[in-house]
């Protein structure tokens, strides 16, 4: 069941009415789970990766950043289980791309928010985001980082059929 996440919401502290943005987890998970056929039943890891990492490129495009090299992500959760297909609405990334997009911009078309990193982290949704004008300087590191630690991928075709 998918949540109504406003991007803001307002609070009282003392006698000051304040205002804050929520998790851009929240928000993200709430994303990764329109990828799923069947969105009740716990995912595999590589499934819940990806379906994370289609969520981040829809955010991101629907503010004019390309990740156009998501695909060498994608091709290490491919690796440790070419299956995770079965797991999504569709097999054609950028089809599940092009659907999260969609919803970003009709249900947070204000928040601007730039997402570096999302993923898992013990089994908690973890982002990492900056402002729109801090983007190219933390994009770089933020890569940088990632494959520090994890190594770079490769690119994959999409699949034509499971």
């Amino acid at each position: 069941m998918l949540m109504d996440v406003p991007t803001l919401f307002h609070y009282r502290r003392g006698d000051y009415l304040m205002t804050a943005l929520y998790k851009l987890s929240a928000i993200m998970k709430e994303l990764a789970m329109l990828c799923f056929k069947n969105p009740n039943k716990p995912p595999s890891s590589e499934a819940a990766h990806a379906s994370l990492l289609f969520a981040q490129v829809a955010w991101n495009r629907s503010l004019k950043h390309d990740l156009s090299d998501y695909r060498k992500l994608l091709n290490v959760f491919l690796r440790s289980n070419p299956r995770l297909w079965s797991e999504l609405k569709s097999t054609k990334p950028e089809k599940l791309i092009n659907e999260l997009k969609k919803f970003k911009k009709a249900k947070f078309p204000k928040d601007t928010r730039v997402i570096l990193v999302c993923g898992m982290r013990e089994g908690n949704v973890h982002v990492e985001w900056c402002e729109d004008e801090d983007f190219p300087e933390a994009s770089i590191n933020a890569r940088n980082r990632l494959e520090t630690e994890y190594g770079p991928g490769r690119v994959v075709s999409e699949p034509t059929n499971l």
